[in-house]
């Protein structure tokens, strides 16, 4: 019978996620939990059917399975997270029905049914002589429902081992075993009956509700798994060294995957195939779901970061430019905006309140975000620069304080400016915003330089106006579309006033431009004895007789 019922416990869990095939009793049909009575009756009597079951000759696995649900739905598991329910509800259903068969039972009918409930309004029923208590549900899908309370879930660990050592009452039968001992203690399809069958007998005793031969395969697997990715953080900070800088790195993104496969096999070993259980099971549930959820976050922010950097070297735009600055800062907020639902799905999967952490989180905030408004003007003034575009990185211009120089860096936070004397200033955002800025590349990238020269008196003015177009034609730095053009300005004091106007390629070249331009005209204007007056002033003196 031992071998049926380890049977039984194999293919079951092996099939548990299978879908249900045809039955003898309705699929869908709830056990009836409508008085302590009737949840009793009902819990009972179908853990008496899943080990009929169980250690039948012809087992069908699909009666256990269903067996088995209909007992677990006499439980209020509420208070259970999500992630520890279903191996919680099984051993539940088992430490139970053990501790029903060793001690002695009421009567059903001096158990309250449901005309009982009804006239007498009874909302709690204790099992005499014991702590299980049946219990109405006040709110929730079930509520109504007469279950097992949480808190005897809570306790039946403890109940078990102080009724374990008590023989089964009498009339089990003599050749009744249980099913909790061989479940607890049985193993997966990948470790056969006869490997444990030569294992020694202590491998066998327990020691906090698992046997030695499970600690040592946990530990084991823990050890294996934890060496391997030890050995992939080696290799890809390896590969990492003798990478080209910049490009996309895909290999980043190994090591929090192969940690995601770790946890998700390790807790497949240690729950399908090693069977741990018990207290010992939640806790390693949680240290790997807290493992996942972490190499999970990990994923996700390095994905992101891939996923921008493809973006950014696909379009061809500028590292420094704010568009790259802009995805980045969409690339991170859908990676954190992704990361903040996952740790909040993990913390209502684990039972975490965290409605009420994120609501306080965001009090917090508001707190945070007051404390921080210089360093929010300035984002919302990057996010102002992106909008209205008034320069870009490159462009040439001058603030509203006299800074002049190239724009190297537009960031969400601030703008870093290169002047001429190869000084970098870094201004803040809400500071360019609050303030003019006259871009000296907008909107065409060439730069209008104005030359003044005055001549004497008495100078050929054609002549003037030739010899300066000439000048600037003849300039490789001067821009000849829009034309270079000269004007007759004003009659000065001391000199006839003219103006070259012409364009400079860039901004950038209008200080050596206009050097050029200078030293030409006065080499030309002396060869063509065109004078430069100085000013100069006559002064008559006339003498007043008295």
């Amino acid at each position: 019978m031992h071998v049926f019922v380890r049977r039984f416990l194999l293919v079951f869990l092996v099939l548990l996620s299978l879908p249900a095939q045809a039955s003898n009793i309705f699929p869908l049909e709830p056990p009836d939990t409508s008085s302590p009575r009737d949840t009793l009756h009902s819990f009972i009597y179908y853990t008496d059917e899943l080990y009929k079951e169980a250690v039948a000759a012809h087992e069908n696995v699909v009666l256990e399975k269903e067996y088995l649900q209909r007992a677990e739905r006499c439980f209020d598991l509420s208070q259970v997270p999500p992630t520890l329910r279903s191996s919680v509800s099984t051993e539940s259903v088992l430490r139970l029905r053990e501790i029903l068969d060793r001690i002695e039972m009421p009567p059903m009918e001096d158990v309250p049914d449901r005309h009982d409930v009804k006239a007498q309004n009874i909302l709690v029923w204790r099992i005499p002589h014991t702590e299980i208590t049946i219990g109405r549900v006040a709110e929730g899908p079930r509520m109504g429902a007469y279950l097992f309370t949480p808190e005897t879930v809570d306790g039946l660990e403890g109940f078990y081992g102080e009724v374990k050592d008590i023989p089964y009452r009498a009339d089990r039968g003599k050749d009744y075993t249980g099913l909790y001992e061989q479940y607890i203690y049985s193993s997966g399809w990948m470790i056969p009956d006869g490997f444990l069958g030569l294992l020694p007998s202590w491998m066998f005793k327990g020691y906090y509700g698992q046997a030695i031969w499970q600690w040592t395969g946990l530990v084991l697997i823990i050890a294996l798994c934890a060496a391997s990715l030890l050995l992939c953080f080696k290799w890809q900070r390896k590969r990492s060294l003798r990478r080209r800088k910049g490009g996309l790195r895909l290999g980043r993104i190994a090591l929090p995957v192969y940690a995601i496969f770790l946890c998700v096999f390790i807790k497949y070993i240690a729950v399908d195939q090693i069977m741990i259980t018990g207290d010992i099971l939640a806790y390693l549930t949680i240290l790997l779901g807290l493992c996942f959820s972490v190499s999970a976050g990990l994923a996700i922010i390095v994905a992101g970061d891939i996923i921008m950097r493809a973006i950014i070297s696909s379009s061809k735009i500028r590292e420094e430019a704010l568009d790259a600055d802009v995805i980045k800062l969409v690339c991170r907020l859908v990676s954190f905006a992704l990361v903040f639902a996952l740790f909040y799905k993990v913390g209502a999967y684990f039972g975490i309140p965290v409605t009420a952490i994120f609501a306080s989180a965001g009090i917090a905030g508001v707190a945070v975000a007051l404390a921080a408004r210089e360093t929010l003007a300035n984002f919302f003034g990057g996010v102002s620069i992106f909008l209205d575009r008034p320069f870009r990185a490159g462009d040439y211009i001058v603030l509203s304080s006299g800074e002049r120089g190239e724009v190297k860096a537009v960031g969400m936070r601030s703008t870093r400016i290169l002047t001429r004397d190869d000084v970098m200033i870094t201004i803040p955002n809400s500071v360019i915003t609050n303030g003019k800025v006259v871009n000296q590349s907008m909107p065409y990238p060439s730069f209008r330089v104005r030359i003044q020269i005055g001549v004497a008196y008495g100078s050929d003015i054609d002549k003037v106006e030739s010899v300066l177009l000439e000048i600037a034609a003849s300039s490789s730095m001067v821009v000849q579309s829009p034309e270079p053009r000269v004007r007759f300005r004003s009659f000065g004091d001391s000199a006839l006033n003219f103006e070259l106007l012409c364009w400079a390629a860039r901004p950038h070249d209008r200080g050596r431009l206009i050097h050029e331009l200078n030293k030409a005209i006065y080499k030309r204007f002396n060869d063509e004895n065109i004078s430069i007056p100085f000013p100069q002033q006559d002064v008559y003196v006339h003498r007043v007789d008295k």
